[in-house]
């Protein structure tokens, strides 16, 4: 096949000049863009990304410091006498009546070293009895009162029930006209609880540090959000680029893209993405549990890659220099090289006429004047040219010799390198656990340590399809989602419960790729995993009750607080049930605390005997359990409570004999 450039040599020389000079630096000029680009953008996601956990943790330490502060507070004596006065007082007038120097000045002190907004002192039945400014909230009761839907009712009736110290997200406060969070503690006299010790915290305490953006880019921005009761997503304080964002009312769009969406759904991470406004950012983004809050801290990419625009003006301008000097070379060689070359091919051809007289005139001192000067003495000298052709051939014969040595060397290498890929592979196949299918599933080959964990041999693991290992535990919607993801082209990754050939189980962090064949077409699928099991195990451990082995509160307030952010969202019907095991307290005192733990695990028994499979159950505390019914309408869920009490009533227990429980809906 001839080329467009076997005409003329003028033009070879034109084809390699710019193959050889201008497309390697036009290549190693772009490489060197994009590689400075993408090293530019990931620095600055690490950068942001520090900058982001580094303002996280100082709100986790404020927090911290304040709930170290109310403890020490609420167990000084002082607090509890002015706890106990404050609420004889109350109780007589049902008005703040109590005017006591001492308790206020020592009080006031206490806001004026810990920068607290307010103080409140809070009887068990919710009645506030103190307050330190005296706001409309002073003498009202947080169960019954006006202000029984604020964040200080929930972390005064959450400190009661749990007997701990709580602290709220930020919402606004009607007495104070701002926004606040409160943090409420038990105080204890005598054995018991004689009220709780409050505090209002300004918003500007906890994340004052999360709005300051020196030493970022005139783009940076944190942006902080939570989810409203009505299901949207709202900011929680003012942008640097919407400085009334709370003003008007701002909402975010429902774009799982943002980077606050992400963070509010709990992921933690860093990339490129497009924010709020429609711009391309880079951002870290990160979701902050004790203020059920999502954060995310962002630059636009066009300020980030500023450096990079001025490095592509520069490549652009030495690729412009560059060139003219390749234009200059190529006509000077044109000229130096062509020109004689031309006058050496015509005189050739008249020498394959048979005109050995005819001499090439060519008055260069380089290679093509030799070439001339020797093309003219061939002439002059056709009889000895034999003897110069033996002589060529014998250089030919060694540099063949010498290219078979080197071949015999290549050849030695070659061979060592395939016995070490062969001894890669072994030790692959010995401790990787990978296995390949085809596109329905049947396993085609399948590594040893695949065949180890599984209990089969690889003969009988061969031809089968990948469910030979699946486990009856795992949910059908997994595999689903699984096969839709890979079959789409995409890498799916998760853990995944297997069962072994002897009916044991084991855990899997498993990474599934799709191969494709050279037309781009999937053509089988290729599984990489790690053992989990362990993991796993303990993880079990952390969200199980051990005496009756049901899900622990820990868990419980988990599913609760992920199911009521995907309710909200999608609005879907979910039930709660809690039941009491009536005169447990009988039970122990009168059994014995062995046969009372007997009786939670007969409980727990029936419980998970009794409910569906989708449902979820769980030992809120002490003989309080909980059932979470996705799904499920409050018809549905009252026949499933009728259920279970119908099943505890009919059970007989062990020495007790029959119980019964006490249920809300």
């Amino acid at each position: 096949m001839s080329h467009w450039y076997n005409f003329h040599i003028k033009n070879e020389i034109l084809f390699w000049f710019f193959l050889l000079a201008l497309v390697p630096l036009l290549l190693l000029t772009s490489v060197n863009y994009y590689y400075q680009k993408a090293n530019v953008l990931s620095l600055k996601q690490d950068h942001l990304k520090q900058y982001l956990d580094e303002r996280i943790l100082d709100v986790n330490k404020e927090i911290d410091h304040i709930h170290k502060e109310l403890k020490i507070i609420s167990t000084v004596p002082t607090v509890k006498t002015a706890m106990d006065q404050y609420n004889r007082s109350f109780q007589k007038q049902k008005v703040f009546d109590l005017q006591n120097t001492y308790f206020e000045n020592f009080f006031q002190n206490i806001l004026k070293e810990n920068q607290f907004y307010d103080l409140f002192l809070i009887n068990t039945e919710g009645d506030i009895v103190y307050s330190a400014i005296k706001e409309p909230d002073l003498a009202t009761n947080l169960n019954t009162g006006r202000y029984a839907d604020t964040n200080l009712a929930r972390v005064f009736k959450s400190s009661m029930a749990f007997l701990d110290i709580e602290f709220s997200d930020f919402a606004f406060y009607p007495p104070s006209n701002v926004e606040a969070a409160f943090s409420a503690i038990p105080i204890y006299g005598d054995n018991q609880v004689l009220g709780v010790l409050a505090v209002q915290v300004d918003k500007n305490r906890i994340v004052g540090n999360l709005i300051d953006t020196r030493g970022l880019e005139d783009t940076g921005e944190f942006v902080a959000a939570r989810v409203n009761e009505f299901g949207n997503l709202v900011p929680t304080m003012n942008m640097r680029l919407k400085p009334n964002a709370l003003r008007d009312g701002f909402q975010f769009q429902n774009n799982p893209e943002y980077p606050i969406q992400k963070a509010i759904s709990g992921d933690r991470g860093k990339g490129i993405a497009v924010d709020y406004r429609g711009e391309e950012v880079v951002a870290a983004w990160s979701y902050l549990p004790v203020l059920r809050w999502g954060i995310s801290l962002k630059v636009d990419v066009d300020e980030v890659l500023i450096p990079i625009s001025k490095l592509r003006f520069y490549s652009i301008l030495i690729l412009f220099f560059v060139g003219l000097g390749i234009a200059f070379a190529i006509l000077t060689t044109i000229h130096r090289i062509v020109t004689p070359i031309e006058r050496l091919s015509n005189s050739v051809q008249n020498f394959t006429k048979g005109s050995f007289d005819n001499q090439v005139v060519v008055n260069i001192d380089n290679e093509i004047g030799d070439l001339s000067r020797n093309f003219n003495e061939m002439a002059n000298s056709l009889a000895v040219s034999q003897e110069t052709i033996q002589k060529y051939a014998n250089e030919l014969e060694d540099k063949v010799k010498s290219r078979t040595q080197e071949l015999e060397i290549a050849k030695e290498s070659l061979e060592k390198t395939n016995s070490e890929l062969k001894e890669f592979m072994r030790i692959i196949d010995k401790y990787i656990i990978t296995s390949t299918t085809d596109l329905s599933g049947k396993i085609l080959r399948a590594s040893q340590a695949f065949s180890d964990i599984t209990g089969y041999s690889k003969e009988e693991l061969i031809g089968k399809r990948h469910n030979i290992i699946r486990h009856p535990d795992m949910p059908q919607e997994l595999y689903k989602d699984l096969w839709r993801t890979i079959n789409s082209g995409k890498v799916w990754q998760g853990e995944i419960k297997n069962q072994r050939k002897d009916g044991t189980f084991y855990w899997v962090d498993s990474t599934i790729s799709p191969v494709f064949d050279k037309h781009g077409k999937i053509k089988e699928f290729t599984s990489i995993r790690q053992d989990i099991t362990d993991k796993k195990k303990v993880e079990e451990l952390s969200i199980t009750d051990q005496l009756t082995k049901l899900y622990n509160r820990h868990k419980i307030d988990q599913v609760l607080h992920d199911e009521l952010i995907r309710i909200s969202r999608y609005h879907n019907s979910f039930s709660v049930i809690l039941l009491d095991i009536d005169h447990f307290k009988n039970t122990n005192d009168n059994f014995g605390h062995d046969v009372g733990d007997d009786v939670l695990k007969a409980f727990a028994a029936i419980l998970s005997e009794s409910i569906r499979q989708t449902d979820l159950v769980g030992r809120w505390g002490g003989e309080e359990f909980i059932i979470l019914a996705t799904e499920t309408t409050e018809e549905q869920a009252l026949i499933l409570a009728e259920k279970v009490r119908l099943a505890i009533e009919t059970y007989e227990f062990n020495i007790v004999g029959h119980k019964t429980a006490s249920f809300g809906v």
